[in-house]
């Protein structure tokens, strides 16, 4: 009977770890915000912002406010430049990541995350939006990131981030107070033409260069060919520096 009940015992665990691993999401922001350590995870307040136009002046701007640590911190989102408490940043002179090219954001489109200071990493700033495009534009963010925004000269420059299928939500915090950030890349069938998943590997920006973590997790597609509805496959193992 003891050895009937671990057997049994065995077996219910094993199928509680499939269904866990194999979970589906129909959302990426819902996924991201479930990893440990997820730094962003809601947008100011629509409420607490406003878009308008400059007589005179070309384009709409986004107005936010909020605190941030105690510090009240005011942000105006333009197409080219965020500026917090009347320094600005242009999306222009952010460091990018290879690969990716900084694009203007439509600010309607505009959201920014603010994080305190806490146990695992520092205060920080996270502005996303869309550009202009076609096709598969809408799998692309813009996604900028400022490390300690209050500081009088800033800790570090702003930071343009991979976005594809990404979000200010994907960015999770290291034990050692470290951001890091996916990269995502299509994972192919074995004729190579068709996409069956997704490859989510971390990076953290480091005496001023992006490097990978040597950590990756691999997402699989419920359909080929279609992202937005995807379960976890594995976390893969640490690869070698």
């Amino acid at each position: 009977m003891t050895l009937a009940i671990a057997v049994l015992s065995a077996i219910l665990a094993a199928y509680a770890g499939g269904a866990c691993a194999s979970k589906s999401y129909d959302d990426y922001d819902t996924f991201y915000t479930a990893q440990p350590r997820a730094v962003f995870e809601v947008p100011i307040a629509s409420g607490d912002s406003a878009a308008y136009a400059n007589p005179g002046e070309p384009g709409i701007y986004t107005e936010l406010q909020s605190d941030l640590d105690g510090k009240l911190i005011h942000i105006v989102i333009s197409s080219n430049r965020i500026t917090v408490n009347d320094r600005a940043y242009f999306f222009a002179k952010a460091v990018t990541f290879p690969g990716e090219h900084a694009s203007d954001i439509y600010p309607p489109s505009a959201s920014a995350f603010l994080a305190p200071r806490a146990k695992f990493h520092t205060d920080s700033l996270c502005v996303q939006g869309y550009s202009n495009g076609s096709g598969e534009a809408d799998r692309h963010t813009q996604i900028y990131l400022l490390v300690e925004p209050l500081q009088p000269k800033g800790r570090g420059p702003l930071l343009h981030l991979p976005g594809l299928l990404s979000s200010c939500r994907a960015i999770v915090a290291t034990k050692n107070g470290q951001l890091t950030f996916p990269k995502n890349s299509y994972l192919l069938d074995e004729a190579q033409d068709t996409r069956i998943g997704l490859l989510v590997s971390y990076f953290i920006f480091k005496s001023g260069h992006f490097a990978p973590t040597n950590n990756d997790v691999r997402l699989r597609f419920a359909s080929p060919g279609n992202p937005f509805t995807f379960s976890r496959q594995d976390e893969l193992a640490p690869r070698e520096p």
